[in-house]
């Protein structure tokens, strides 16, 4: 039995998705640039698909899609953007690389915020600038930022700000951030096959046109972006819908074994005389996530021992997973270079079940006897 638990590096594909994206492959093949009827009906079946996506999420069909075929390639998009680039860029040193990386490159001033220990931003906090970027779940500690105030917050502070989130941890599984202007998705995260991601716009965002007009510059003439393969952008709305049609069901089971777990791991004796904590409470982050922390533990060494025994977990985020640097979102929430090399992400997902939670314990226990 291999128990898959990283899922906040890429989720299970719901079977139904499966099957519809498959489906679709053998349907939609056309370019949906091209000018002959399939590429317009390519065309048409992408506008209705960015209305389902709009709906399954938001609840509101009238939010404005740009595809992509992933969060990076949409975050390079945005911070090319007349919207972000030359601007003064307020953000957190806890977001996604990639989404730093476009942001350190693209902004004329960027002001990193400081996360308490739980990772969360205070609203009370916020500096005035011309954009906040930040992420609604952080990936690896599973933090759930309080959107809502800090919007408040940012727009008392910075009237013509723009808010743009990153939800690719969040899309499908939590309330969306409506708050936000622009929102960042991606359906590897709640189950889509085939890749693809999307940028979600306010209908009343007075920067959208400008967005959307970029954005077809970007990729058609700029060449910056590859052309997302239709099925892709299909199954990822399809898979929205999936999941968002059950999401507070799901959230609170998965909750509940996201719980079992915390019970049984919280302060468990560790070789060295140390013990297991969990670095965020269960009220401030996702269920789909928790985070540990084994000081003393090598944690690439137990991610390949839980490997062994057929339990797939994560020492952080996939993206850094070759980087022989301790946790940056660790070390920036104030843990010593040690502990920040003991953290272990389980990320759990739709389809995670009793059974392999009980798998992760017992392999976990046996891991740690063996260490």
């Amino acid at each position: 039995m291999t128990v898959y638990l990283d899922q906040a590096a890429a989720a299970r594909p719901a079977p139904e998705a499966i099957e519809f994206y498959f489906a679709r492959v053998r349907e939609n093949y056309a370019n949906q640039e091209a000018a002959h009827r399939l590429g317009h009906d390519a065309r048409q079946q992408l506008d209705r698909a960015a209305e389902e996506l709009s709906l399954a999420l938001t609840g509101d069909p009238g939010w404005k899609v740009i595809w992509g075929g992933c969060g990076t390639e949409l975050f390079n998009l945005f911070a090319d953007s007349p919207l972000a680039a030359g601007k003064c860029a307020i953000t957190s040193p806890l977001e996604h690389p990639a989404l730093l990386a476009v942001l350190r490159r693209s902004a004329a001033e960027l002001r990193l915020l400081r996360p308490d220990r739980c990772g969360r931003i205070l609203p009370e906090e916020l500096p005035a600038g011309d954009l906040l970027a930040l992420h609604q779940v952080q990936s690896e500690l599973g933090t759930i930022q309080p959107i809502g105030p800090l919007a408040e917050a940012f727009r008392r502070n910075s009237p013509a700000g723009i808010l743009f989130v990153d939800a690719i941890q969040g899309a499908a599984k939590l309330p969306f951030p409506r708050e936000a202007d622009i929102v960042a998705v991606s359906g590897r995260k709640f189950g889509a096959p085939g890749g693809g991601a999307a940028l979600l716009i306010r209908p009343a965002f007075r920067g959208g046109k400008t967005l959307l007009e970029f954005a077809r510059r970007w990729r058609h003439e700029l060449y910056r972006g590859c052309r997302p393969e239709v099925p892709a952008l299909l199954a990822l709305a399809f898979a929205a819908g999936l999941r968002a049609a059950k999401q507070e069901e799901a959230a609170r089971r998965i909750g509940e074994l996201n719980a079992a777990v915390r019970r049984e791991l919280e302060n468990l004796p560790l070789p060295g005389g140390g013990r297991i904590r969990c670095t965020v409470p269960p009220e401030l982050a996702s269920p789909y996530l928790l985070h540990l922390l084994l000081p003393g533990i090598q944690s690439g060494v137990m991610v390949r021992m839980l490997s062994a025994a057929g339990v797939m977990a994560a020492a952080g985020s996939a993206c850094a997973s070759e980087s022989r640097e301790p946790s940056a979102a660790l070390r920036a929430i104030g843990l010593n270079r040690n502990d920040a090399y003991s953290g272990l992400r389980i990320g759990f997902g739709f389809d995670s079940t009793a059974e392999e939670a009980k798998k992760l314990v017992e392999a976990l226990k046996d891991a740690l006897k063996n260490y």
